[in-house]
């Protein structure tokens, strides 16, 4: 192992092989809250990994992916979804995958242990997310310089409310509350406010 190499070297390292495969062929993906939070637990995970940062540094979530450089794995999914969408716009009239987008069923209905998210709802979302209106989707997509501008603006209006969000979580979840009583440390003068908060700090004195 080199360790001589930089973050930054690292970090396209990461992008252009760990990232590529991760994500390949994302661009026609319909995740759920729960596929989002395991691609995100591994995104940080590597990130922490590249970085030498360990769990007991309590660096937050933010401040790493700001050290590393890079976007949430939701950005970076949203973008691509966004740039694939307006390329498949664009596309003449006689091509799948621009038939595929509009084809709508003509006799059967959907099955009902079919998924329940569609394609068009989940790309519907990330447009009102980054600020765009989806009736005008066919217009904003005809230009392609124009599109891409706009999709790195929306991506960067979605790592601004992610990053909002993880940090609103974390002052939540960091807020001194009344639990009725201290639970000093024998080790340390460390004082934690549960019980259960007391003995998952004195792992850390175990030998």
């Amino acid at each position: 192992m080199n360790r001589n190499l930089t973050i930054k070297t690292k970090v396209s390292v990461y992008k252009a092989v760990c990232l590529s495969i991760l994500l390949y062929g994302s661009e026609s993906w319909v995740l759920y809250r729960r596929h989002l939070n395991k691609l995100e637990a591994f995104h940080t995970s590597s990130l922490q990994r590249i970085l030498g940062v360990k769990w007991w540094h309590k660096v937050p979530h933010t401040e790493i992916r700001n050290r590393a450089c890079i976007d949430p794995i939701k950005t970076i999914l949203s973008q691509r979804q966004l740039r694939w969408l307006g390329h498949t716009i664009r596309m003449p009239a006689n091509r799948l995958p621009r038939k595929i987008l509009y084809s709508e069923l003509d006799e059967r209905s959907r099955r009902a242990e079919g998924p329940k998210k569609r394609f068009k709802d989940h790309m519907k979302t990330t447009l009102k997310k980054c600020a765009f209106n989806p009736s005008n989707l066919e217009v904003l997509a005809s230009n392609r310089q124009s599109w891409q501008n706009m999709c790195r603006t929306g991506s960067e209006r979605l790592t601004t409310d992610f990053n909002r969000a993880a940090e609103q979580r974390r002052l939540r979840c960091h807020a001194p509350q009344n639990a009725g009583g201290n639970f000093p440390c024998n080790a340390c003068d460390r004082i934690c406010k549960s019980r259960i908060g007391l003995t998952s700090h004195q792992k850390v004195h175990q030998p």
